[in-house]
């Protein structure tokens, strides 16, 4: 009997060191599927209950972004179901995957309010992805008193007139400290923009200012040692 159970531990063995890759296979296709069918069933807030704010930055932190987030969207957009806080990896115009992910992410109509690097914010703007801040501001419900917001107004030529029309297309965030303090973002020459597929449009204009007043503060003293 002891000869028989060790032929079979044996031939176990055997089994295991020529086969595994096909159990390893029979896994990796499991949890696809499985991944597949959760990411397809998994409840997702509608479009008109979320707020994304995408932030392209090498030093943003996700729990301090999603900590620094969630007042501001308690107190100023309460019937949201979810506002969430997205990293995208840094990079210039001349960045090829960067500009690919942001066509890519803004075509699809993800993300709400996005923080970019001046010169990036620029060439998307100038191709009509952003939304003209001008009448939120007129009516009081963007509130940039006290800001430098030239460099984030731009010409652009209108698509139905084709006269070159200047909007303001985001706010330049260098002055916004407390988002420095906040989420642990190197904000400046950046700037804080909303994109035109929104969908929530109304809300993301309340939270956007509300972020921006939570943006403002003292200068810390580490930014002024170092200037």
């Amino acid at each position: 009997m002891q000869a028989v159970s060790d032929y079979r531990r044996a031939r176990m063995r055997n089994h295991f060191a020529y086969d595994i890759w096909k159990y390893l296979l029979i896994i990796a296709v499991c949890w696809f599927g499985w991944d597949l069918l959760y990411t397809q069933t998994a409840y997702r807030s509608p479009q008109d209950k979320r707020i994304d704010v995408y932030i392209m930055s090498a030093t943003a932190s996700d729990e301090m972004v999603e900590a620094f987030l969630k007042p501001i969207w308690e107190e100023a957009t309460p019937d949201m179901e979810l506002v969430e806080g997205v990293s995208l990896l840094p990079g210039g115009v001349e960045d090829y995957y960067t500009n690919m992910t942001l066509t890519v992410r803004l075509a699809a109509g993800e993300g709400d309010i996005y923080f970019l690097p001046q010169d990036v914010f620029k060439s998307f703007a100038l191709n009509g992805v952003f939304i003209p801040l001008d009448d939120y501001v007129a009516q009081g419900r963007i509130n940039i008193d006290g800001l430098s917001v030239d460099t984030a107004r731009l010409t652009v030529i209108d698509d139905e007139s084709g006269e070159a029309q200047a909007h303001l297309y985001g706010v330049p965030t260098d002055a916004l400290y407390g988002l420095m303090d906040g989420m642990q973002f190197d904000n400046r020459n950046a700037v804080m923009t909303i994109a035109v597929n929104s969908g929530n449009e109304d809300n993301v204009v309340t939270f956007f200012n509300a972020l921006l007043q939570a943006g403002r503060g003292e200068k810390p003293e580490w930014l002024e040692e170092g200037e």
